[in-house]
């Protein structure tokens, strides 16, 4: 390696350790406050970088929160592939491998529970800001990433008989039940938590396990 593309080498590294650094600032602060409140100086002060310097990497404010959701939505990939790896998932059957999905889950909100809240508070965001669904294709990407795991779990397990047959053909209507009732109650308790009196007296987790399991056996 010279030392001209050694020195490009350490650039590009340093580049993406701001941006890194950017997208942890931005989705450390849009999770907590929205997107209302939240101003293109705020990311830069929480991330160290000069206003004008944030802007060289993104133009405006949805492209950072457009930006961020991805970069959300792919670091909780990261933890989650490894875990399915290492599990055996791979030779359960269909109903098993949905019911380890859901336990995973379980386990984000009670690590995560920002990520969903983030989740939440831009989509509120793009509709608006009225962001066209051109502008949201790679984010779009990786969520369908996501849903190709599970879809995948949903026809196996109807074809190994772990999921009832009466589903076959509405796979994809039987991903979107599942997944936007769960996904919805964990927002939902990502969100207002223990905000009443009445809140101090359930277990959030314990909630979300009930609705996974009784989901789970709707589909037996």
């Amino acid at each position: 390696m010279t030392a001209i593309e050694k020195l490009a080498e350490e650039r590009d590294e340093l580049k993406n350790a701001r941006i890194e650094r950017i997208l942890l600032s931005a989705f450390s602060l849009f999770s907590h406050s929205g997107f209302d409140t939240i101003a293109m100086t705020d990311i830069a002060k929480a991330a160290e970088i000069g206003v004008a310097s944030l802007y060289r990497y993104f133009a405006t404010k949805d492209e950072i929160a457009i930006r961020t959701a991805i970069w959300a939505w792919e670091s909780q990939k990261e933890v989650i592939l490894p875990l399915l790896n290492d599990s055996g998932y791979y030779n359960k059957n269909g109903f098993e491998q949905l019911s380890e999905i859901f336990d995973l889950f379980f386990k984000l909100y009670q690590n995560e529970a920002d990520f969903f809240r983030y989740i939440y508070f831009f989509d509120a965001y793009v509709v608006c800001q009225k962001i066209s669904s051109k502008r949201l294709k790679n984010y779009q990407k990786v969520i369908e990433s996501v849903e190709e795991i599970i879809e995948a779990a949903i026809i196996k397990g109807l074809k190994d008989g772990s999921i009832s047959k009466k589903f076959k053909g509405k796979e994809k209507e039987l991903y979107y039940s599942l997944m936007h009732t769960i996904f919805s109650a964990t927002q939902k308790l990502s969100l207002t938590g223990k905000m009443l009196q009445m809140d101090e007296m359930n277990d959030d987790l314990e909630q979300l396990k009930l609705l996974g399991q009784i989901l789970l056996g709707g589909i037996k």
